[in-house]
């Protein structure tokens, strides 16, 4: 069934279906949660929703997504982790600069990350002005990545069609912080995270 998937990128490029692709997707492997598409802009898109209110976390984005929300962030909405902004590449506001070296200190306490993991860990190459973030069936712009949370034996499904369409990355599983799988896959490819 996964090689009726293959090749998954003209119906992208093509067609511009993201509900029949998300549909081929969800039924091939299964999934329990909806893909989550994650563009990254320049500017502000017309005709899709600001985001209001406040999360954590930027990978709390991707829970409203995957429950139906189309909606876009500004820089200032992803400032309450100082970790995510720093995968995001999004400075803190000079009053709240100290966070990442009081969140970081405390992720050190924890073992959660070690100093230095801290230069390994993947950044956007330059702060988005906006970013969209949607079911991948709803995407109201082309998604730089698709985010699956899905069991093991989907994500094993995934990973067989990303090689078999050749944009495995190679690189071995990611751990923590989550985040930084949006940019490690756009520099590297696909990515499996277990963040």
């Amino acid at each position: 069934m996964l090689q009726k998937l293959l090749p998954w990128r003209p119906i992208v490029s093509e067609v511009r279906k993201w509900n029949v692709l998300e549909t081929r997707f969800a039924v091939a492997v299964k999934l329990e949660r909806r893909p989550v598409a994650v563009t990254y802009l320049e500017r502000a898109p017309g005709g899709v929703e600001k985001f209001e209110g406040s999360e954590p976390s930027g990978c709390s984005f991707w829970r409203l997504a995957a429950d139906g929300r189309t909606f876009y962030t500004v820089p200032e909405d992803h400032c309450n982790c100082a970790l995510g902004a720093y995968t995001h590449n999004i400075s803190l506001s000079p009053e709240r600069e100290h966070e990442t070296g009081i969140t970081l200190k405390m992720m050190f306490d924890l073992g959660y990350v070690k100093p230095e993991e801290v230069p390994q860990i993947p950044r956007l190459a330059k702060a988005p002005a906006a970013v969209v973030y949607s079911p991948l069936g709803e995407a109201p712009v082309a998604p730089d990545v698709v985010l699956f949370a899905c069991q093991p034996r989907a994500a094993m499904l995934l990973n067989e069609a990303v090689n078999r369409a050749g944009v495995a990355s190679g690189a071995p599983a990611l751990g923590r912080p989550t985040c930084m799988a949006l940019p490690a896959s756009l520099q590297h490819g696909a990515i499996l995270s277990l963040g």
